[in-house]
């Protein structure tokens, strides 16, 4: 292995070199109790090695196992085939793909998906050895998820009051361990752009509106559910969430919250799964919160946004609708939002243009994929790489000879991307209630 080493402000850090690129994987940005704040890593003794993935969050792939060569088990089909993962709490760890001898290059820093319910940052929807092979120095964050991420309870509340939101905290101190250290692997902490796609979009959107990451991001990629944190607003009062986790805490027969901190963790999951078997992801909604679910997150945000919408996406007119809900909002402070519609009928199946359908090609390589992807295809990840890029540079997408992308807010209209040549157009409002009504698929 050809292994290098980078001094950071925590201590020195081991990773190698693969194809042109510098991989750092493992890295641990902090440290948390079960249902406890995170404390963020400030320094290490000697040599830290990272070189292989570090666990990713106690979920349901921890303990069910799927087979992920099999097309039925849609997701894992798509992003975790050959994918090897230990599960543990202890998770807090980060990934950090850089060009070789980079300096000074913009930063992307990835939330993934899954319904705040599942989900790592070892999968193909994570991976970002293709971006830094562009000259973007990437980062993919664990942060917890399900009961472990999310648990709000009155017999939890910290010494100054708090319970819940332990995944949006453990998002943040991530964010905060990168941008202190972020300069030592090459990249740019004073131009960072944060992306996620579904629930990594509505994270995303929290976080770039949270008053601990002010002045933290130039731009932001928010794919699918683009304007659900600002849409949705947040009741002080706790009571209901409060008494929904009890419940769940009940299911375990536990006669003592001290009891209860001490159970097996799969005894704790088996227990949120039971209890939120009809609806996992209504279980793990944030608790109100000043520093995430204020009335802060209703304004404007004074980040440079492009959001998107997929033709076949779960909710597709709903989401059209929340996405032009946050471009209004941040209208009011002239700001421009770049928007684009992906309605390209991915090759290999009929599921269309799905829910999360583009990650494929930001994060690659298409040349792995089980589908026959095309000539289109390759032509396709080129330009949207590219308008990308330019985003992540400068919070404009056009440059380099591309077809000119104007703002959302100024056109009314979205960057088209399928197998034709990216254009400026209008979301097929009839198509997206049609799949938002009647849906095409349903992913697992």
């Amino acid at each position: 292995m050809n292994t290098i080493q980078v001094t950071t402000p925590c201590g020195v850090v081991e990773g190698f070199k693969s194809d042109g690129i510098s991989c750092f994987l493992g890295i641990p940005y902090a440290t948390a109790e079960r249902f406890a704040y995170p404390r963020e890593v400030t320094s290490w003794e000697g040599v830290f090695r990272a070189q292989q993935y570090g666990p990713a969050p106690i979920q349901e792939r921890a303990y069910v196992s799927v087979d992920a060569s099999d097309p039925k088990n849609h997701y894992a089909h798509e992003f975790y085939q050959n994918i090897e993962t230990t599960y543990s709490e202890d998770c807090l760890n980060l990934n950090i793909w850089a060009p070789e001898d980079a300096k000074n290059c913009p930063v992307l820093v990835i939330i993934y998906g899954g319904g705040l319910v599942s989900g790592q940052n070892h999968s193909g929807e994570c991976n970002g050895e293709f971006l830094a092979r562009r000259g973007i120095v990437t980062v993919a964050m664990n942060y917890r998820v399900n009961i472990f991420g999310f648990i709000a309870m009155k017999e939890l509340e910290d010494e100054n009051g708090k319970s819940g939101n332990y995944g949006y905290y453990d998002q943040q101190t991530a964010i905060s361990w990168i941008r202190r250290n972020i300069q030592s692997f090459g990249g740019d902490p004073d131009n960072m752009t944060l992306i996620g796609q579904s629930a990594g979009a509505a994270s995303c959107e929290t976080q770039i509106k949270s008053p601990l990451n002010k002045g933290v991001f130039k731009q932001a990629i928010i794919q699918s559910s683009a304007g659900f944190s600002t849409y949705i607003k947040q009741k002080k009062d706790k009571s209901k969430e409060y008494e929904k986790w009890h419940k769940v805490y009940e299911k375990t027969g536990c006669k003592s919250i001290e009891e209860f901190k001490k159970l097996p963790a799969k005894a704790i999951y088996d227990a949120f799964a039971e209890a939120s078997s009809r609806q996992p992801i209504g279980f793990v909604t944030s608790v109100y919160d000043e520093n995430f679910t204020s009335e802060i997150k209703n304004q404007p945000c004074p980040v440079k946004i492009m959001c998107s919408l997929t033709s076949e996406d779960i909710f597709a007119f709903i989401f059209y609708i929340m996405c032009k809900y946050l471009v209004r909002s941040q209208s009011k402070n002239g700001l421009d939002t770049y928007a684009y519609y992906f309605r390209r009928q991915l090759p290999g199946d009929d599921k269309g243009a799905w829910h999360g359908s583009e990650l494929p090609y930001l994060y690659g390589p298409l040349e792995d994929s089980w589908r026959p992807f095309g000539e289109e295809d390759y032509a396709l990840r080129e330009n949207m790489i590219s308008y990308l890029i330019n985003f992540m540079k400068t919070g404009d997408p056009n440059g380099g000879g591309l077809p000119e992308w104007t703002p959302y807010n100024q056109s009314k209209k979205f960057m088209v991307f399928d197998e034709k040549p990216p254009r400026m157009g209008k979301a097929e409002v009839g198509r997206l209630i049609k799949n938002t009504l009647h849906p095409r698929w349903i992913g697992k």
